[in-house]
């Protein structure tokens, strides 16, 4: 191997949503019913002091509900906020680079409530030998510690890894903690993606 060379890829991470899973058709549309526009502002910004895992969501919905006189609950809101449906192309890609003997891994931001809908009900265990959901880990993207850890679960170095996420900012703080990153944006297609990931030297593509 030479200097400039890099190392063979022995693992690709995976975001969740905007890659391998979307909401369901008319799941915005049902969250302003109950909630209206300034509870859905105010309720995605509040979710992020709840993403380690160390604050809980639920009383934090509860609040604003009863802030805007809502005649709804916290679960009817998480509810439609669990409405999510697997992106059964982009797992197929998946399984392509598993078969080709590639350590599969899910790497998601996900408070509580719909991580664990997510553990108990998408099956993502059927495509990934592993599942990291910053709620459980204590850390979440994109601090490039929470990229370590996975990485040293994993037992791979971060430049054997490569990382999608639809969010550049994640992207970025994959790249510091070493990873390889591709961002895949919303106007980008599968068959983008197969050729950045060629590029990068995922096998089974």
């Amino acid at each position: 191997m030479t200097s400039t060379s890099q190392p063979p890829i022995r693992a690709l991470l995976m975001d969740a949503d905007g890659v391998v899973q979307y909401p369901r058709k008319g799941w915005l549309k049902d969250m302003l019913r109950l909630g209206g526009p300034r509870f859905i502002a105010d309720v995605f910004r509040t979710e992020k002091e709840t993403l380690t895992g160390q604050v809980d969501l639920y009383p934090l919905v509860t609040g604003l509900l009863e802030r805007d006189g809502r005649d709804c609950t916290a679960d009817d809101i998480l509810e439609v906020w669990c409405r999510i449906e697997a992106d059964e192309y982009m797992l197929r890609l998946v399984d392509r680079v598993r078969a080709a003997g590639i350590v599969t891994a899910l790497a998601t931001n996900q408070q509580s409530y719909r991580g664990s809908f997510m553990l108990a009900n998408l099956g993502h265990e059927v495509h990934f030998d592993h599942q990291f959901h910053s709620f459980q880990m204590g850390l979440a993207k994109p601090d490039p510690a929470y990229f370590t850890h996975i990485v040293t679960i994993l037992g791979v170095a971060p430049e054997e890894a490569v990382f999608v996420d639809d969010m550049e900012v994640n992207v970025r703080g994959a790249q510091r903690a070493g990873l390889r990153a591709v961002h895949f944006s919303a106007t980008d297609t599968y068959g983008h993606l197969r050729c950045r990931l060629r590029a990068l030297g995922v096998p089974g593509l």
